[in-house]
Order: C-alpha cells, then sequence, then structure tokens
C-alpha cells in the first residue's frame, strides 16, 4: 500500500505535464499543499533569525550535517568523512542521529572493534542523564544509518533520539565530546550550531525542486545562504551541469565553502560468505539490484560505471523495513530473470539480513556494494573550515 502511494505521488510530483482528470486535480491540490508548507518553513525560519525562537547550546561545538530535500545525497556518508577529518584533528567526537526508519527510540551505539554495544537510554528520573550499557543482539528495530555510522567508526558514540538537544545534552555528559555532529540537522533549528553543512545533489534544478508535498524539498534553494559549507554530491553524475549549479549555489552564499564530492564505490562484499570480492568481479556481470534508498537512480549509475549489466532493480521507498514477501517477490524475479548476483547496498542489509538467514535462502549469490563520500574539489576549504572548530 504505502510503496503504491508512493510511486503515485512520485510519478505526480516530478511530471510536468499531468494528462488524466484526477491528475491535474491531485496535482493542484499539491500545489496549494505546498503553498501552505512555504509559508509554515518561511514562518519558522524568520523565528529563528529574529530571535523569536530559542535556541539550545550545547557546552560543545556542533556540527549540522543536512540538506534541503527528503533524501538521496548522501548524509550518511558525509557524517563519516566529517567524523573521520575531526578524529584526524585529534578531536573527540559524537553524532546525533533521529533513527529515521527504526521502531525504537532512545537508545546508543558503539562499535567496540567486535561487535555492536547497544545501550539503553534511561527515560525515567531526570532525562539523559546516566546510563548503564550493555551488549545485546542486532535487533531490526534499530535503525539503519545509526548502526552503519557506529560499525564505521569504532569508538565513536551514536545516540539517536527525537529530541536532539536532549540527545547532545546526554552525549555531553556521559562522553565529554569536543565536537558533536548532527546528522541530518539543518532543519532542526532548535540546536544552536558552529557549521552549517548542506548537500546540495549535483542534479538539481538551478532554482531547485518543487516544495513539499508537491516535490521532495524541505524548504527552498535559497535556504543555503544559512550555511557556511555547501557539498555538492554525486558531481560525476551531472558533469555537464556541475559548473553553472556551483555559480548558482556561489552567488546565493558567496561566503560559504563550496566542496563538490563523489560517492566512490569502495568495496563488495558476499553477503553470505562475508568474503570481500575485488569490484572488477562486476564487470560484464548479469545482474539484479535491490535497495530502499533516497536516490535509486544514483546506485544504479555506480552499478553501470562498473560494467555491470542490470536486468532488473526493485526500488522500495527509503527506509522500507522489508517483509517476508518483499523477498519472497525478489525471489521471484530472480527465478525468472536469472541474474549471476543480485547487488544491494549496506543500509539495505541491515534490514534484509533477518529474512536471509541462509544461502539455501538466496536465489542468486547476494553481494553488498560499499561506497564513501570522496572530495573532488575544496577540500582544503573544508578542512580549514573543520579547524576552526
Amino acid at each position: 500500500m504505502w510503496q503504491s502511494l508512493h510511486d503515485a505521488w512520485w510519478r505526480l510530483a516530478t511530471d510536468s505535464h499531468p494528462h488524466s482528470f484526477i491528475d491535474r486535480l491531485t496535482v493542484q491540490v499539491l500545489h496549494a499543499g505546498a503553498s501552505l508548507y512555504g509559508g509554515a518553513v518561511a514562518l519558522r525560519n524568520a523565528a529563528y533569525d529574529r530571535g523569536w525562537a530559542r535556541q539550545v547550546a550545547l557546552p560543545c561545538r556542533v556540527v549540522s550535517i543536512g540538506n534541503l530535500t527528503v533524501g538521496g545525497t548522501g548524509k550518511t556518508a558525509c557524517a563519516e568523512l566529517i567524523a573521520r577529518q575531526l578524529t584526524d584533528m585529534s578531536r573527540r567526537v559524537a553524532i546525533l542521529s533521529r533513527g529515521y526508519g527504526g521502531a525504537r527510540r532512545n537508545y546508543w551505539l558503539r562499535w567496540d572493534g567486535h561487535h555492536l554495544m547497544v545501550n539503553p537510554v534511561p527515560q525515567a528520573g531526570p532525562p539523559w542523564c546516566g546510563v548503564n550499557g550493555r551488549s545485546q543482539a542486532i535487533r531490526d528495530d534499530l535503525a539503519d544509518e545509526p548502526q552503519l555510522l557506529a560499525r564505521h567508526l569504532a569508538g565513536v558514540p551514536v545516540v539517536v533520539g527525537p529530541r536532539r538537544d536532549r540527545t547532545g545534552a546526554f552525549a555531553c555528559r556521559e562522553f565529554s565530546p569536543d565536537v558533536v555532529i548532527l546528522d541530518d540537522g539543518f532543519q532542526h533549528r532548535r540546536l544552536r550550531r558552529d557549521c552549517d553543512i548542506v548537500l546540495v545533489h549535483a542534479r538539481m534544478p538551478f532554482g531547485g525542486f518543487a516544495l513539499l508535498p508537491s516535490g521532495p524539498m524541505r524548504e527552498p534553494l535559497q535556504s543555503v545562504a544559512r550555511a557556511h559549507v555547501i557539498i555538492v554530491t554525486k558531481a560525476d553524475e551531472a558533469l555537464e551541469t556541475i559548473g553553472a549549479l556551483s555559480e548558482r549555489l556561489r552567488a546565493l552564499n558567496p561566503d560559504a565553502a563550496l566542496v563538490t564530492a563523489v560517492h566512490a564505490p569502495s568495496g563488495l562484499v558476499d553477503v553470505m560468505t562475508e568474503q570481500p570480492l575485488e569490484l572488477s568481479r562486476l564487470s560484464g556481470l548479469s545482474v539484479g539490484l535491490l535497495s530502499s534508498i533516497g536516490d535509486p537512480l544514483g546506485f544504479e549509475a555506480t552499478v553501470e560505471r562498473l560494467h555491470a549489466t542490470i536486468r532488473w532493480h526493485r526500488s522500495f521507498p527509503d527506509h522500507h523495513r522489508y517483509a517476508a514477501s518483499d523477498w519472497q517477490e525478489v525471489a521471484a524475479q530472480c527465478r525468472a530473470a536469472r541474474p549471476e548476483a543480485i547487488i544491494t547496498t549496506e543500509k539495505d542489509w541491515v534490514r534484509l539480513q533477518p529474512l536471509v538467514v541462509r544461502r539455501a535462502d538466496a536465489p542468486a549469490p547476494i553481494w553488498m556494494l560499499q561506497v564513501k563520500m570522496a572530495i573532488v574539489s575544496g577540500e582544503e576549504a573544508l578542512h580549514d573550515r573543520l579547524a576552526r572548530l
């Protein structure tokens, strides 16, 4: 049901010439909703810009990483990159995440080098003070992105909760970080920050997309004016327009550090054997893709650049919680198309793993493609801005 609604919304949001009467009527309703939403966003931003709404300050530096759209720019990979750069500068780092897509709330994660520690944040008594850590098996009620960040950044705590001002205060008391990274925080203006990093997809139109619910924009493109760093991500997917987009962003915010980046494949793993594979194994291979991420077209482009032949791509909405029926559908598609491998993402495998527990459950080898953000230009400007923290 949700998949059908998502597909219908995306079709109408991206179709500039709806044909049927129902489609035209729906588009008018979406446009009306976007006007109301835009007014609410403008009012909220004005309240913070003019000091009418109170911001909460943490006793450490705060770096916010966010974007203007509902997903697909690579915030998780960017958060990992920034965390690594800060730890290389000998900063103690903690990450705050809302934990979108997970049923559980209020916990923190840390990878100890061997397994993932999952620790509850007590809600009884004074809020966010004290915690009794314990190890427990990973469950599918935990959000995928915090798990990936914790696993990739050994020793860095990732604190999850819907109130980032509270999770931030908890992280400062428990871990004494020098810097807190606010994952997906550009619109979370209640928490004061020292550096706002905004990601803009290279395929962004020069005027931006339409606002929600008519399009995928959380706020207008002009909002990049309050950013300290602008990173144009997945630059290799729009080489013909990257220069003009950069000029447009520079005109909107001449003072921000302007950085371009790509999402480069960094590894390939057979998830059933946990054995790493050479990326060259994909060359000439007939594959099927399975994903539920914000930018499925970017995933396709990455696999194609590795010279694989894509037979089909089963794409679900971002953060989709896979059910047994979803896997059965994929297995049936595999039996019909007979791919040599199923390629999925790290984020998807976190949610798929409980469904595929035995090799016999897989109709074809399942390979997990790992990607990392790599800076193409502006690295020195980004480093200098972080060093000033």
